[in-house]
């Protein structure tokens, strides 16, 4: 074949690469972002509204004796007012409430000859559940539920015989999903997805435990694109390798599972940084960084380096990760200005912590492993600091933009400095202009209570 030849079936061949990449990416997000429906955004949007998501009891018989979250599993033994009617053998029957004996726990249902029949609502302080909503059959939770926990955490899951044996959702208690998969006899099984606080996902076909443990867990970034798998315990990277996403299926009628290039290159460590050090592989480039930002030569008067955008950015989107050693609340500040330029909220040592980058890795010479620290400051900013768990470094703060950025521009930040107790570049910039006053805050948000991660296409 002649080389023009040649490069046009190559370039041809790399954009057909391209094209499913990005099929495939959106397709996963999109997937996520559906799985994040639950009533609580502003628009109300929840998961049954997409009628080709499928999901229910998985179709096995359940195991006896596997665990169950009914609070009251023989209502014989119980002691409690009954408000309500009842058949010609004096058993409950109809739609009553009773209030029980210790006067805080109710039970509001539909009752058939003396078993639950129907839709259900009880007020509960037992076995660390404080609220069950959901469909009852011969006595038993069957079908749809939903429960909270005594710490507001809550789940929505398919129940079979008073045992959780199907699709379920886990939210925390800002009503943010966490964890979503199948269940077999009260256990997570097959493929599963852990929701990554800042907008990461770990993936994989969990342990005979129901854990996100083993050799092949994935963790992927929030382009849906760039991956690290590996060895992970219970959701946590221990060691992985890059690689890409490549493909999609779905298993067992609900859940997305995932395929990915064969993993390559240095070996990704979890890292989470002490007081005195910050990582063993100072040069070891974060592959998501590595394809959302370049460092180069700022374009703001008297600053040296900045961070610039290598593509087209939308909204909320993620662009790179602050990693540096923790200080302990009590530690001394210096008093100078220069010795104080990259210290930062520490998030996972809330509300005294602070991360800082030493003298000795503030050039990418000697440390390029995470890159926010380059960003520049600006009281008309482009992106702002954020809370990321990320697979490496643990909590640490993000940027993430404020609205499209084009290919090839410097990222900025607001650094929120006190303007009476400031750097005088900082006050001389807030001099020359006339911006909005903001209040000095640290900002311990995550991305999802900025984005509500609606799907593009609503079903209303």
């Amino acid at each position: 074949m002649a080389p023009k030849k040649r490069n046009k079936a190559a370039k041809s061949k790399l954009e057909k690469k391209e094209n499913n990449s990005d099929k495939v990416s959106l397709e996963l997000d999109q997937w996520v972002r559906r799985m994040r429906c639950n009533g609580f955004n502003k628009k109300g949007i929840r998961l049954q509204q997409f009628k080709d998501v499928q999901v229910g009891v998985l179709d096995e018989e359940t195991k006896f004796g596997s665990h169950s979250y009914e609070p009251y599993p023989d209502m014989k033994i119980e002691n409690f007012v009954y408000q309500g009617g009842r058949d010609g053998e004096n058993r409950f029957h109809g739609s009553d409430s009773l209030l029980f004996e210790e006067g805080t726990s109710t039970m509001i249902g539909t009752w058939d000859h003396g078993l639950r029949e129907g839709f259900f609502k009880i007020v509960t302080n037992r076995n660390g559940v404080q609220y069950v909503e959901g469909d009852y059959m011969n006595d038993n939770m069957n079908g749809k539920l939903k429960i909270i926990f005594d710490d507001n955490t809550w789940i929505e899951g398919f129940f079979k015989d008073g045992i959780l044996h199907g699709f379920c959702r886990y939210f925390d208690a800002k009503n943010r999903l966490t964890f979503v998969g199948m269940h077999r006899n009260g256990k997570p099984v097959g493929t599963c997805w852990s929701i990554v606080g800042g907008g990461g996902c770990v993936v994989g076909r969990v342990d005979k435990k129901g854990k996100l443990s083993g050799p092949d867990i994935a963790y992927i970034y929030p382009d849906f694109k760039t991956a690290l798998v590996g060895q992970f315990e219970d959701g946590i990277m221990i060691s992985a390798q890059q690689c890409s996403v490549i493909n999609v299926i779905t298993e067992m009628e609900s859940i997305l599972a995932v395929t990915f290039s064969e993993p390559k290159g240095t070996i990704f460590k979890r890292e989470v940084s002490g007081n005195d050090n910050i990582t063993s592989m100072p040069n070891l480039k974060d592959p998501y960084e590595t394809n959302t930002i370049q460092v180069r030569k700022s374009s703001v008067e008297g600053a040296s380096e900045g961070i610039f955008t290598k593509c087209d950015i939308q909204k909320n989107t993620i662009l790179a990760f602050y990693n540096g050693i923790k200080l302990p609340s009590n530690y001394e500040e210096p008093d100078s200005w220069d010795e104080n330029a990259y210290k930062i909220f520490d998030p996972s040592n809330v509300p005294d912590g602070a991360l800082d980058i030493l003298e000795e890795h503030r050039s990418t010479a000697h440390y390029s492993a995470s890159l926010a620290h380059k960003a520049n400051h600006s009281f008309l900013p482009n992106s702002q600091f954020l809370v990321y768990d990320h697979p490496r470094w643990g909590i640490v703060p993000c940027i993430a933009s404020t609205c499209h950025i084009e290919a090839d521009q410097e990222i900025f930040v607001r650094y929120g400095y006190d303007l009476d107790w400031c750097p005088d570049w900082y006050q001389e910039a807030w001099n020359s202009g006339n911006y909005e006053p903001l209040v000095p805050k640290n900002s311990y948000f995550t991305l999802d209570e900025h984005d509500e991660y609606l799907p593009d296409e609503i079903i209303v």
